[in-house]
């Protein structure tokens, strides 16, 4: 049975390494559930913690940890038993993907407090908080919509240019992540496919597709078709390996 909330998960104890590796192997190689069991249970509270930082609302947080156990589902089924790494930092990527992919579906319930809703009925708040009160009570929140003077929306008032440490942490390790993906996807291409690659799409300031072909004596046509090939399979690579395609267009 699998732990059912954040306190129940945090009790579950972790694996040693030999035990976390001998699960991995028993469900890859012979689909031994008990075993798959074993190592979802004590990584359990990777996903309800994940979900933990995006709601507190119970019912939302079950689906988000729901998501993120199937992220470690995904991470057992994919994990390299050759590579010097623990499961933990592998499984990290894939209950990130799935527990933010779930709470960008997820529409969040917006608990107004009673002292701003006195406020906004007694006519003591501004046009600004008074509007923002008024489409959180109706459960509607029209970010596009000006508010106040007409000069600024709500996107801009709910808009913080400062990350929590949480965000800053999430966003660094995901970028690690995907610099790794890239680089392995990478290697999959020949020499030829990487230089075009690198050149044309992955510099600050990308090269021009007839700079590209004359460096590498190459016709752009040519240029054009080893390209259209390499971005294909970079494309297959990626997805494969846990990107989103909105993050590939």
């Amino acid at each position: 049975m699998m732990p059912d909330s954040v306190q129940a998960a945090a009790k579950v104890p972790l694996l040693e390494i030999d035990e976390e590796r001998n699960a991995i192997r028993r469900w890859q190689d012979h689909g031994d559930r008990e075993a798959l069991e074993l190592l979802i249970r004590s990584h359990a509270r990777q996903a309800w913690s994940m979900a933990a930082r995006y709601t507190d609302n119970p019912v939302h947080l079950e689906d988000l940890a729901a998501e993120g156990i199937l992220g470690l589902i995904r991470a057992a089924d994919d994990f390299d038993l050759s590579q010097d790494v623990r499961f933990s930092t592998y499984a990290g990527w894939w209950v990130m993907n799935g527990v933010t992919t779930a709470a960008s579906r997820i529409r969040s319930v917006i608990d107004v407090p009673v002292r701003a809703v006195t406020e906004m009925r007694g006519g003591r708040l501004d046009d600004t908080d008074s509007n923002i009160v008024s489409m959180a009570m109706s459960g509607v929140v029209a970010l596009d919509a000006p508010v106040g003077d007409g000069t600024a929306s709500m996107m801009d008032a709910l808009i913080s240019a400062d990350l929590t440490p949480e965000e800053t942490a999430t966003a660094e390790s995901l970028h690690d992540v995907q610099r790794r993906l890239i680089e392995t996807a990478m290697s999959s291409l020949n020499d030829e496919e990487a230089e075009i690659i690198r050149r044309r799409k992955l510099q600050a300031v990308p090269e021009s597709l007839e700079d590209v072909a004359d460096a590498m004596a190459m016709s752009r046509d040519r240029l054009r078709q080893v390209e259209r090939r390499a971005m294909t399979r970079l494309r297959r690579l990626l997805l494969d390996g846990g990107f989103h395609r909105a993050m590939l267009n």
